[in-house]
């Protein structure tokens, strides 16, 4: 398991500092701040490649990237243009080498700041809207299948999510563990169980301590502390092997340096 930081592009240099800074070697990078601010359209192939090339010169290797969220009107087959910019990314980043890549697919259906119990997205399997949303997938992961890129998937609902990959079954099709999962009243220590290793691209790690039923009540603590035990859920990922890389996040008072520190310990 390798231990990485999330990253938007500004220059090669300024990226290793920030990585020099927190203690780290490898980033998963934002896709939009690839793209020169002077140019229109999503990332081509050779601009990954160049701002590979520029990073790996300073020691930085770039082993993912951060794709755009879609919108609800792009979940919905309502937004072709934007459907299609998200297409030509997925493919432009694959083409380039790289060969994860963070997803957010939902997050525009989530329920932030009112509490549905047992309902975590506004449209949910079965619903008016679902199958739209199943051929959304359908098009993004047919894209990664050409290209050989794992979508990791940013999705806590556990049945949810294996519903989508009954529907679109891909070995590019996978998820990102991350403990914000319990968020929704899903258990994030047992991650091998729960998703399955072969379907696990990406790792993040965060802690929280809840102050309600909403998804946004909660604080944001060091990986320490909350209520989540962070020592289980790395220690669950070295006895699975898992090989990839995990990030942590929503540090809330804790430094990046001092967050990959303490992953490090229990990573080694």
């Amino acid at each position: 398991m390798r231990i990485g930081i999330h990253m938007n592009y500004s220059t090669a240099d300024e990226v290793a500092e920030q990585c020099q800074t927190a203690g780290v070697r490898e980033i998963f990078l934002s896709t939009a701040s690839v793209r020169r601010f002077e140019e229109l359209g999503p990332a081509t192939a050779d601009q990954f490649r160049s701002v590979q090339d520029e990073l790996q010169a300073r020691d930085v290797q770039v082993s993912g990237v951060i794709l755009p969220k879609p919108s609800q009107d792009n979940l919905l087959g309502k937004a072709e243009a934007e459907r299609a910019a998200l297409c030509e990314t997925i493919r432009a980043a694959g083409q380039s080498g790289i060969d994860t890549a963070l997803f957010y697919p939902l997050d525009d259906l989530l329920y932030f700041t009112e509490f549905h119990e047992g309902r975590p997205l506004q449209i949910m399997p079965g619903e008016d809207g679902w199958e739209a949303i199943l051929d959304f997938f359908r098009e993004v992961v047919a894209i990664a299948d050409e290209v050989n890129l794992r979508l990791a998937s940013h999705l806590w609902a556990v049945e949810v999510v294996k519903g989508i990959w009954d529907a679109v079954p891909s070995p590019n099709n996978g998820v990102t563990y991350c403990q914000g999962m319990c968020l929704i009243g899903e258990d994030p220590h047992t991650p091998a169980a729960t998703w399955g290793m072969d379907k696990i691209f990406f790792a993040h790690a965060r802690n929280q301590k809840r102050t309600g039923p909403c998804l946004m009540d909660h604080d944001e603590v060091p990986l320490e502390t909350g209520d989540v035990d962070m020592a289980r859920c790395v220690r669950a990922l070295v006895e699975a092997n898992y090989d990839g890389v995990i990030i942590p996040e929503h540090l809330g008072p804790q430094s990046m340096a001092a967050a990959v520190t303490y992953l490090r310990t229990l990573v080694n």
